[in-house]
C-alpha cells in the first residue's frame, strides 16, 4: 500500500518553464483558469494549494496553477488510448491509482476538518465504522484466494465471481442511513500484485490491516463529497486535475522521462545507441569535472594480530592518538619503524595486494575501521589504514565508462527537449485564459 512518488509534488509540479499565462477578456469570479472549454474553479485551486502547502508554506495560487495548466495541456495532448491505461510501475490499475491519489490529496488539503470529523464521530479509527464483524474466515476465503501455482498466478474467473459475491465487511458511515458493503473483490483488486500474494497466502492480519485502509479511504471520499462544502462542479474539477496528473504521468513514462535510474528504459537507452562519437567528445569538454579519477594516493597502515587488538588501537586513535605513534607502538609489520608507509599506490599498483587495493578507495584523512585479511590469506591479521594524500585526473575520452555515462547524459537532454517541445506545441493551439485578480489575491 506504499506509494513511491510524493502525489502532492507530482500533481503539483512547477518548473522553471511550464505555462506561459496569457491574458485575454475576464473570467467569473468563481473561475480561475479556462484551457480550451475546461474550467479550474478558484475553490478547486485552493484544494490544490492547500495541499502544496503542507509541503512548502509559501506555494501560492500563481505558482499551483501554473502545475495544473501544464498537466491539462499534457493531458490533451495526442496519446493512444493504450498508453492512457498503461499500469503503474507499482502494479494498480489506473481506477486505483486515481482514487488513491484523490485520497491523498484530500487529506492533505483537508488534516485538521478530517480529524475533527473523524474525531466527532467517535471513531478510534476507521474499523469502528464497521456495522457486523469482519468475514475473515480462511474455511471461507480459502476457495476464492488459494491458487494453483502450476496454473495460475491471479484468481480464476470462478473465484472472480465468487468474490465479487462475498461481503468481506459492512460498514456505515456517521450521518449516513445507508450501509456500504465491501466485497472481497472490491478488496482484491486495489492491491497491486505484492499485496495480493498476501491475500493468496491468507494473511488475515494482512487482509484486516487492508480493510482498515480501504475504509480510511472511502471515509475521506465521503467526506469530501458530503461534508467538504465545495460544489458539485469544484469535486469534479478535482478529480479531473487528478486524472490529468495521472496521464501526464503516463506521457512522461511513454518518453522515457520517468523511469527510476534501475529501471530498463528503451527510450533512453534507444537514444544513447545513436549518440556519435563527436556528440560524446563535446559533452566531455563541456563537463569535464564529471569524469574525474583517483590516479594514485599516498598510505600508511597499522597491522595487528586479532580483532580485539585492532579495536583497542582504533578506539585509542579516535581518542586522539596520533596515528604515526600507534604505528611504532602497536603495528607488527615489519615497516613499523619507517612509519608504516605503504608509499604512493597508483592504480596498477593497487592490484599488487588487497591492503593497497583498499587504501586506493579510501578517503583521504581519516582513519579506517578495522579490516580483517581475506579467508583465502595463510595468515589471519587487521588493517588500519591512512590515506594523507590523493591525486586526481581524468578518465580517458575514449573509455567505455566515458562513452556510457555521456550518451546516457545526452540522451536525457535529447528526451527532455522532446517534452519541451511537445508541451509548448500543445501551448500555441491551447486556448488559455487566466482569471489574474483572483489568483494573485489570496483572500478574495
Amino acid at each position: 500500500m506504499r506509494r513511491k512518488w510524493p502525489w502532492v509534488l507530482a500533481l503539483i509540479v512547477v518548473a522553471g518553464t511550464l505555462v506561459a499565462i496569457q491574458h485575454v477578456w475576464p473570467l467569473p469570479d468563481h473561475v480561475a483558469a479556462r484551457v480550451d472549454s475546461e474550467e479550474i474553479t478558484v475553490e478547486a485551486l485552493d484544494v490544490f494549494v492547500a495541499a502544496a502547502r503542507r509541503r512548502q508554506e509559501d506555494a501560492d495560487r500563481e505558482s499551483v496553477l501554473k502545475g495544473l495548466l501544464e498537466n491539462r495541456l499534457l493531458a490533451d495532448a495526442d496519446m493512444p488510448k493504450a498508453e492512457q491505461e498503461t499500469p503503474s510501475r507499482v502494479g494498480y490499475d489506473r481506477n486505483t491509482r486515481l482514487e488513491q491519489q484523490l485520497f491523498r490529496l484530500i487529506r492533505s488539503a483537508y488534516t485538521e476538518p478530517l480529524n475533527r470529523a473523524m474525531r466527532d464521530s467517535g471513531a478510534i479509527d476507521s474499523l469502528a465504522f464497521l456495522t457486523a464483524p469482519m468475514a475473515l474466515d480462511r474455511n471461507l476465503l480459502a476457495p476464492m484466494l488459494l491458487l494453483d501455482q502450476k496454473l495460475y498466478s491471479t484468481m480464476t474467473q470462478q473465484q472472480k465471481d465468487a468474490a465479487q459475491q462475498f461481503v468481506l465487511a459492512r460498514y456505515r458511515f456517521r450521518g449516513s442511513q445507508e450501509e456500504q458493503a465491501l466485497t472481497l473483490w472490491d478488496l482484491y483488486r486495489r492491491q497491486n500484485m505484492q499485496l495480493k500474494v498476501q491475500m493468496h497466502s491468507l494473511n488475515l492480519d494482512f487482509i484486516r490491516e487492508a480493510v482498515k485502509q480501504q475504509l480510511t479511504t472511502a471515509f475521506v471520499l465521503d467526506w469530501f463529497e458530503h461534508s467538504s462544502g465545495l460544489s458539485d462542479e469544484s469535486r469534479q474539477i478535482v478529480r479531473r486535475c487528478v486524472e490529468d496528473a495521472l496521464l501526464r504521468e503516463a506521457r512522461l513514462q511513454e518518453m522515457g522521462l520517468l523511469q527510476d535510474i534501475h529501471d530498463d528504459n528503451p527510450q533512453l537507452r534507444a537514444l544513447a545507441d545513436r549518440v556519435t562519437a563527436d556528440e560524446v567528445a563535446a559533452y566531455y569538454l563541456a563537463h569535464r569535472e564529471e569524469f574525474t579519477r583517483v590516479e594514485k594516493v599516498h598510505a600508511y597502515h597499522i597491522r595487528l594480530d586479532s580483532q580485539k587488538e585492532a579495536d583497542k588501537v582504533y578506539a585509542e586513535i579516535a581518542a586522539g592518538l596520533p596515528f604515526a605513534d600507534a604505528v611504532e607502538r602497536y603495528s607488527r609489520a615489519g615497516d613499523r619503524n619507517h612509519g608504516g608507509a605503504l608509499g604512493w599506490i597508483d592504480r596498477h599498483g593497487r592490484q599488487d595486494h588487497w591492503s593497497r587495493a583498499l587504501a586506493f578507495v579510501q578517503p583521504p584523512n581519516r582513519v579506517s575501521r578495522p579490516f580483517r585479511s581475506p579467508q583465502t590469506s595463510d595468515i589471519v591479521y587487521w588493517e588500519i589504514l591512512l590515506v594523507d594524500a590523493r591525486e586526481t585526473g581524468y578518465q580517458p575520452v575514449e573509455s567505455e565508462s566515458v562513452r556510457y555515462r555521456a550518451s546516457n547524459a545526452i540522451a536525457r537532454q535529447k528526451l527532455q527537449e522532446r517534452f519541451h517541445k511537445l508541451l509548448e506545441g500543445r501551448r500555441k493551439v491551447a486556448a488559455i485564459r487566466i482569471n489574474r485578480r483572483q489568483i494573485q489575491c489570496e483572500s478574495c
